[in-house]
């Protein structure tokens, strides 16, 4: 032991606290999820997202992946332009709609549900997608789409 640990006993309930809590990394890591607001433009029956691969970014996620979901949500096709990073979705949404449904995805394939952090990513196994925490080490199984 240490010459700092020898002058407490275990029993010090305080101290061991103390202790714990400075080992620990805050819940969090009190970093927060700036997504910029999507720029739609809507032509005929179809909607433009012009900053998709911007917001694909920030969610540290492919853009193929978070089209397929926003695709699903709002029941319709979608097309990416990886040249461009422009989104193509066959049906006329708003800006909050599309906010909205992005905020829903934070919350199901980025969002830690144990520590709260963004710091995850998505791995397969098998048939079973998993958000893997790299903040605090959780694996939680995530519905497939």
């Amino acid at each position: 032991m240490s010459g700092s640990e020898e002058s407490h006993d275990l029993t010090d309930y305080e101290w061991l606290l103390s202790r714990v809590y400075e080992k620990i990394p805050p819940r969090g890591s009190g970093v927060t999820l700036d997504l910029p607001e999507p720029q739609i433009i809507r032509v005929g029956t179809q909607t433009i997202i012009k900053n998709f691969r911007e917001i694909s970014q920030r969610l540290k996620r492919e853009p193929e992946l978070v089209s397929r979901y926003l695709a699903k949500e709002l029941a319709s096709a979608s097309s990416y332009d990886s040249g461009s990073g422009q989104l193509t979705l066959s049906v006329k949404v708003s800006g909050k709609i599309v906010r909205q449904v992005l905020d829903m995805f934070v919350k199901d394939y980025v969002r830690c549900p144990t520590c709260g952090s963004i710091d995850t990513h998505l791995e397969r196994k098998g048939k079973v997608w998993l958000l893997v925490c790299e903040a605090c080490g959780a694996e939680q199984s995530v519905k497939p789409f």
